[in-house]
């Protein structure tokens, strides 16, 4: 078996990590929240936490929860444009 030196070992996993986009995530999900949904569901809906790549979001009442539903893919796509790389969403009363 061959020996391989440190300085290879490192540049081949460090070229096998997942390089993630340059976005600007300065902002904070909370923040970006009531920008990204229409106006009619601001303060109808917050950010309550973040975990394992999933954002939940509180709403205020099941018709708002139909219509958050019915535009999560659109919201999912802004989420990516601002550099937030959530696999889902989950919308909670």
């Amino acid at each position: 078996m061959e020996i391989e030196k440190i300085d290879k070992i490192i540049k081949k996993v460090l070229n096998n990590i997942e390089k993630l986009p340059d976005k600007n995530r300065n902002v904070e999900i909370g923040v970006l929240w009531p920008r990204i949904i229409d106006d009619k569901l601001k303060g109808k809906s917050y950010v309550l936490y973040e975990k394992e790549q999933k954002l939940y979001i509180k709403v205020e009442k099941s018709c708002y929860l139909s219509i958050l539903r019915m535009n999560k893919k659109r919201i999912m796509e802004k989420l990516k444009e601002n550099g937030f790389n959530y696999i889902d969403i989950k919308f909670l009363i």
